[in-house]
């Protein structure tokens, strides 16, 4: 091979590899982005599973109240009074 040849060789491999680094520093940057935001999206899942534990007890708490209320009225015979009188002693 001539010694143009080997240059233009030589010229087109650093090419090659300047191509393929600057392939592999995109690809790094993406991923170091994608990790970022997968950082954001599992913060905010976190706080809607915080969420929907406080709702889903929060829920119970008020399905409980109903069911006193409605055994109460229904199966007790319970009833608000008209008038409420307050005793002193």
């Amino acid at each position: 091979m001539s010694g143009w040849g080997q240059i233009g060789l030589c010229l087109l491999l650093l090419a090659a590899l300047a191509w393929s680094s600057a392939l592999a520093v995109r690809k790094l940057h993406e991923q170091r982005s994608l990790y970022g935001e997968l950082q954001v999206v599992q913060s905010h899942h976190d706080a809607l599973v915080t969420e929907q534990s406080r709702l889903l007890l929060e829920r119970g708490a008020i399905a409980s109240y109903q069911n006193i209320e409605r055994v109460a009225l229904e199966e007790l015979n319970m009833r608000f009074p008209h008038s409420v009188e307050f005793i002193r002693r």
